[in-house]
C-alpha cells in the first residue's frame, strides 16, 4: 500500500481496534499470550509495513471493527477491505526471573514500556480521568531497588529504550521524587535511553533533579486543551492548571533540550480546532505534541462513548506533521514513546509533510 493508504489503515486500527478469527486467536494465545489483555497499557503492539501500531483487541468496542486479524500460510495478516496486510509482532523480552517478566512490554523493536505504579492519587471517587482504564493492582509502586535489580538483569541481555509511566502515587511531587530515585539507580549500571511520563510536579525544581539524575526525556500529558472541558473529563488532574503545565514545559525544554519533552492530546473528546491550536503552541516551545485517539476501554468511565473517528485523527495528524516540520521537531531524537510512535500518526505524517516539500 502507498503511504497515504498506510496512514488511513493505521488510523483505523488505532481508533477501532481489530477483531481476531478463531485460528489466529489460538495461535496468539500460544505465541503471544498477552495479546488479548484489556486496558491501554496492555493493548497489543505490532508492526505493519514498517510502522509501529498499538491496537486494541480485547475490548468490547473492537467487536465492531472492520479489521480482522487472521493466520495465513506465511504468518499473521489483517484484512483491510480486499487487501490482506502482513503484520509482524515484536516477540518476547528476555526473561529476568522477576516481576518484570509480567510487567514489561515491547512496544517496538527497542522500546520497553513499564508501569511500576498502578496506584494513583487521581483514582478516587469524583477525581479519576474519564478516559483512564488503569486498575489499581498494588497500593504502592515497585520499590526502586527492586525495579533497578530487575532492569539490570534485563539490560544485561538486550539493548533497549526504557519508557516509564503509570499512576501518580500520593502526589505529582512524590512521584517525581520516586522517578529521581529510579533513574539514579539505573544510571549506576546503564546509560540506556530513559523516558518518564509524569504529571508536572508542584515544585518545578524536581524537573532539575530528574535531569541531574540522568533522565533523557520527560513526558507531561495535558490531554485536554480547554480548561472547562478538562475539569469535566479530568476532575482530579485538572487541579494542575494549564498555566502550570506550560511553566513545566518551558523549564523542562530548557533542561532536557528542544524536542526532548513531549505532551499527549486526546482526539475524539474535544474539538479538533482546540487540538491543532494547542499543538502549535507546544511546538513553538520545543515540545513534541502527540495526538492519541480516544478508545472506549471497558474499564474507563467513558466506555459507552464512540471511539475517535479515524478520518478526524488523520486530518489532525497531517496538520501536526506539517507543524513538526515547520518547527524542526524530529521524533528520532526522543527515546521512548515519541520515537516508537505506535500510539499515534504524527511521526509518519511529519515524514509525509517533508517528502511533499521535497517533491
Amino acid at each position: 500500500m502507498d503511504k497515504k493508504e498506510l496512514l488511513r489503515f493505521k488510523a483505523g486500527l488505532l481508533c477501532l481496534g481489530v477483531r481476531v478469527d478463531g485460528e489466529a486467536r489460538a495461535k496468539l494465545a500460544e505465541e503471544y499470550p498477552n495479546f488479548f489483555d484489556r486496558g491501554f497499557i496492555d493493548a497489543a503492539n505490532m508492526n505493519v509495513c514498517g510502522s509501529n501500531i498499538c491496537v486494541s483487541a480485547g475490548e468490547s468496542f473492537t467487536k465492531n471493527s472492520p479489521y480482522e486479524l487472521f493466520y495465513g500460510e506465511s504468518g499473521f495478516y489483517v484484512k483491510n477491505g480486499a487487501e490482506n496486510v502482513p503484520v509482524r509482532f515484536f516477540g518476547e523480552l528476555p526473561k529476568t526471573g522477576t516481576f518484570l517478566d509480567d510487567m514489561a512490554r515491547l512496544h517496538s523493536d527497542r522500546c520497553v514500556n513499564i508501569w511500576p505504579s498502578t496506584a494513583c492519587c487521581f483514582d478516587a471517587p469524583g477525581k479519576k480521568c474519564a478516559f483512564c482504564s488503569l486498575q489499581k493492582e498494588k497500593s504502592a509502586p515497585v520499590p526502586p531497588d527492586e525495579l533497578a535489580y530487575s532492569l539490570k538483569i534485563l539490560l544485561s541481555k538486550c539493548a533497549c529504550d526504557l519508557n516509564f509511566s503509570g499512576g501518580t502515587y500520593i502526589s505529582p511531587d512524590d512521584m517525581a521524587r520516586y522517578w529521581c530515585e529510579v533513574v539514579k539507580k539505573i544510571r549506576a549500571f546503564s546509560d540506556c535511553p530513559i523516558a518518564v511520563e509524569l504529571a508536572p510536579p508542584d515544585d518545578l525544581s524536581l524537573l532539575d533533579s530528574l535531569c541531574e539524575a540522568g533522565l533523557d526525556t520527560v513526558i507531561m500529558n495535558l490531554e485536554i486543551a480547554d480548561e472547562t472541558l478538562r475539569k469535566r473529563i479530568c476532575p482530579g488532574k485538572s487541579s494542575i492548571s494549564k498555566a502550570h503545565y506550560y511553566a513545566a514545559y518551558e523549564r523542562a525544554s530548557a533542561l532536557f533540550g528542544r524536542g526532548m519533552v513531549s505532551c499527549v492530546l486526546i482526539a475524539g473528546l474535544q474539538p479538533k480546532e482546540d487540538i491543532v491550536r494547542e499543538c502549535e503552541e507546544l511546538a513553538k516551545r520545543g515540545v513534541y505534541p502527540t495526538i492519541m485517539p480516544f478508545r472506549p476501554m471497558d474499564d474507563c468511565a467513558l466506555r459507552g462513548t464512540p471511539p475517535c473517528d479515524p478520518d478526524e485523527l488523520l486530518e489532525m495528524s497531517l496538520i501536526l506533521g506539517e507543524i513538526l516540520r515547520v518547527y524542526g521537531l524530529e521524533p528520532d531524537i526522543q527515546p521512548g514513546c515519541t520515537r516508537c510512535g505506535g500510539c499515534s500518526l504524527e511521526n509518519e505524517c511529519r515524514t509525509f509533510a517533508a517528502e511533499k516539500i521535497i517533491r
